[in-house]
C-alpha cells in the first residue's frame, strides 16, 4: 500500500535508509530534524512493513517559454529513493516515482546514484537526460605567503537569505532550478560541518559566491561564480597543510567526466541546471 509520509513512522524511514546507503547516522538524523515533510516523501508498504521509500522535494525551475509571462514550473527532486533489497526487482521504484508524477503535478528530476541505473532504470521509465554538471580535479599548489596577491578579498560568511537571494540572480538562467530557503540552510550547515562553508567574497566593487566543503584533503567546490583559477587563488591559502587537491563543479554541455540529472515530464530544455543533488550526497 502506497501512502504519503507519516511522522510515526520515521524510525521505520531512517532504518530504510540505513539499510540502503552507507550515511552516518548524524547526517541521517539532520536531513529529518531539518527536510522531513510527511508530504514531501512516499511510502509503500507490505503486510505493515515499509519496504520502500522516496522524498521528492519541491523546487522551482526556470523555463522560458514564449505562451506565458510565468518562468517558474514546480518541479520535484527525486531524493532518497529506497527499496529493501529482499522487494528489489518487483517495480517498488518505479510505483513510487510513478505516483509521484500523478500526486504532485510536477516534472520529476533525479540524479542516478549510479551510471548502470540511467539506462537500467531510469530511461526505461521515460527519463531523459537533461543536466550535465562537468567536475574538474586540480592539484593544490604549495601555498607561499610571499606568492599571496596584494588585494585581498573580503570573506563574508553567507546566511542561507544571502546566499539564496545572490544564487537566484546570478545563476538564473533557462534551466536553472531554486529551492526553498529551509533547504538551502540544510545543504549550507552540511558543508560548515564539512570543513567548508558559503561564502560572500568582495573586493574592488566585485561580489561572488564560493560554497565548499572538504572530504578527505580534498576541497570540493559545489557552486561559485569564480573561474577555477580564482578558486584555487583563494582557497590555496585557507587550505594549506589541510588539503592537496581541489574539485571544482561547473555547468557543461558536454564533458567526458560529468554528473548526470535526468528528468520526467520536463519539455523544452535549452541549458544546464544546478541541482541541490550535488550539494549533498546522491540518494536515488
Amino acid at each position: 500500500m502506497m501512502q504519503y509520509g507519516d511522522r510515526t513512522k520515521i524510525p521505520q524511514l531512517k532504518k530504510l535508509w540505513k539499510a540502503c546507503f552507507a550515511d552516518e547516522d548524524a547526517y541521517i538524523h539532520d536531513f529529518f530534524e531539518a527536510m522531513y515533510e510527511n508530504e514531501h516523501v512516499l511510502l509503500e508498504e507490505e503486510k505493515g512493513v515499509l519496504i520502500g521509500a522516496s522524498f521528492f522535494l519541491p523546487g522551482k525551475i526556470w523555463m522560458e517559454r514564449p505562451d506565458t509571462d510565468d518562468a517558474w514550473q514546480p518541479v520535484r527532486y527525486v531524493y532518497a529513493l529506497a527499496v529493501l533489497p529482499q522487494f528489489r526487482g518487483r517495480g517498488v521504484g518505479a510505483g513510487l516515482l510513478r505516483r509521484a508524477h500523478e500526486l504532485y503535478h510536477a516534472p520529476l528530476i533525479a540524479e542516478p546514484a549510479e551510471a548502470g541505473l540511467i539506462g537500467g532504470f531510469y530511461e526505461p521509465l521515460g527519463f531523459t537526460s537533461d543536466f550535465y554538471i562537468k567536475k574538474s580535479t586540480m592539484e593544490l599548489p604549495q601555498y607561499d605567503l610571499r606568492a599571496a596577491q596584494a588585494e585581498e578579498w573580503e570573506w563574508i560568511p553567507a546566511s542561507p537569505a544571502e546566499y539564496l537571494t545572490i544564487r537566484d540572480t546570478r545563476f538564473r538562467r533557462n534551466g536553472y532550478v531554486t529551492w526553498p530557503l529551509p533547504h538551502v540552510a540544510f545543504a549550507l550547515r552540511q558543508h560548515g560541518s564539512s570543513g567548508g562553508g558559503a561564502y560572500i567574497l568582495r573586493m574592488a566593487g566585485r561580489e561572488e559566491l564560493l560554497l565548499y566543503f572538504i572530504e578527505n584533503q580534498t576541497v570540493i567546490v559545489t557552486e561559485t561564480t569564480l573561474c577555477e583559477e580564482e578558486c584555487m587563488e583563494l582557497l590555496t591559502p585557507h587550505v594549506a597543510g589541510t588539503c592537496d587537491k581541489m574539485i571544482v563543479t561547473g555547468q557543461t554541455a558536454d564533458s567526458t567526466d560529468r554528473l548526470i540529472g535526468m528528468s520526467y515530464g520536463l519539455f523544452h530544455i535549452m541549458e544546464m541546471a544546478i541541482l541541490i543533488c550535488h550539494w549533498t550526497e546522491s540518494r536515488s
